[in-house]
């Protein structure tokens, strides 16, 4: 019997989650998936071995894994599963702008 290919959509709905999600773990280099073209496909087998093999080697942080290494804080909420980023410095660009004295725009 052959195996059975998945698209985006088909193994976003299979894991219950959003499709991009998928798009993310790809990207992380973490779900096992293959192009053809342009486009992602799965192998049902190879996914049901990457679920098998567990959370820890799959490259995804809990909130608790990330709030540990300072890559977020929680809210408070009582699940803990939302989180807020860290405060990051505005980009250069702004600062460089509020030093000229704020609005640079031609008159």
């Amino acid at each position: 019997m052959a195996n059975k290919i998945l698209t985006v959509s088909e193994l976003a709905e299979h894991l219950s989650v959003h499709r991009i999600t998928i798009y993310r773990l790809l990207k992380s280099g973490t779900l096992p998936g293959f192009k053809i073209g342009r486009v992602w496909r799965f192998d049902l087998d190879e996914i049901s071995v990457w679920m098998a093999n567990g959370r820890a080697s799959s490259g995804l942080m809990t909130v608790a894994d990330r709030i540990a290494d300072g890559r977020a804080q929680s809210d408070g909420h009582p699940n803990g599963a939302r989180t807020q980023s860290p405060i990051q410095p505005p980009p250069a660009r702004a600062l460089i702008k509020e030093a000229r004295g704020g609005n640079t725009s031609r008159r």
